[in-house]
């Protein structure tokens, strides 16, 4: 597939050097690994991103021993700190800006699934212009600025596809969570001057644990340097890829003003390390516990967003 991608690529842009649609992927800046370098340089790991080849090797060498979930959690990590890869027209860019970073090509573009990309689709019509002379096409298929808008366009319609998703992720996240309380263990996977995400593998899913309120003093103080949450009296320390425990639940007050929102939010509940004043008492851990869960099957959950969307508003 990447060879017959790569390989259109070359084609389109040979035979129309200032309306070919590509795709490319800008290389990371170096400081955008700033933070997740600093969290490694305690486990001896060091990630190399002077190339995709270099980085992908060192990728291959975070491992620990004793906890086989740390490599994928330095992947989705890693991923974080690059660039989305975006589709553009040749005429607009010098071709030392068509370099994929993530695919460690000099030219690519998307050619492979027409059946569900319109890029695929504009690429195809490239290839059939380019190799069949005799071929009819519009003349919007050649002209730099109109292939250039269709290039943002596409970039603007995937963004919003990518966001679609998420949010029915989210849906089906507060139906499957609604009702039950959830004690797991997780990883800190990014830390805020409020707070910090948690990421539980168990269910793949990610929330934030706020360490304030608005108006209240914080439990934990942001060190920049450290780039942590520490207690006041720096006895706990919260940082990158630390093992935590949380109590997740679902936040019946609506994510938005409007209080018909359907929207509903993860709350994430700290339990250990303990933290006075923001980790949850034995108290509140046994009221918690002794609550009754709801429970929903994979079935009723696709049942009720499907058939009964009206149910679904008082998420």
């Amino acid at each position: 597939m990447l060879l017959a991608n790569i390989s259109v690529a070359r084609k389109i842009y040979e035979h129309f050097p200032d309306a070919a649609m590509l795709r490319r992927h800008p290389e990371p800046l170096a400081q955008s690994f700033d933070s997740l370098q600093q969290a490694l340089k305690p486990l001896n790991i060091q990630l190399e991103t002077g190339s995709s080849l270099a980085l992908a090797q060192s990728l291959d060498r975070a491992v620990l021993p004793d906890d086989p979930y740390f490599n994928n959690l330095v992947r989705i990590l890693t991923t974080r700190c690059m660039m989305q890869a975006q589709y553009f027209c040749s005429g607009t860019l010098t071709p030392d800006e068509f370099r994929h970073y993530g695919l460690a090509t000099e030219i690519y573009t998307h050619f492979t699934s027409p059946i569900r990309r319109y890029a695929d689709v504009m690429v195809h019509r490239l290839l059939h212009a380019a190799v069949d002379r005799d071929a009819g096409y519009a003349s919007e298929l050649t002209n730099k600025v109109a292939m250039a808008e269709q290039s943002d366009v596409l970039n603007h319609r995937h963004r919003m596809a990518q966001q679609a998703g998420r949010a029915s992720v989210e849906l089906y996240t507060s139906l499957f969570f609604k009702g039950k309380t959830v004690d797991e263990e997780g990883y800190v996977t990014q830390v805020l001057q409020n707070g910090f995400s948690v990421l539980i593998p168990s269910y793949g899913v990610e929330g934030i644990v706020y360490t304030t309120s608005k108006g209240d003093t914080p439990a934990l103080e942001y060190d920049k340097a450290a780039h942590s949450l520490v207690s006041s009296d720096a006895s706990v320390s919260i940082g990158l890829f630390q093992h935590v425990r949380v109590v997740l639940q679902v936040d019946d007050s609506p994510v938005s003003a409007n209080v018909g929102s359907m929207r509903r939010k993860l709350l994430l509940q700290l339990v250990e390390p303990h933290v006075p004043g923001l980790s949850l008492t034995e108290t509140e851990l046994s009221a918690i516990r002794a609550t009754k869960p709801t429970q929903r099957s994979e079935a009723q959950i696709i049942e009720l967003v499907t058939t009964h969307p009206e149910q679904v508003q008082s998420i």
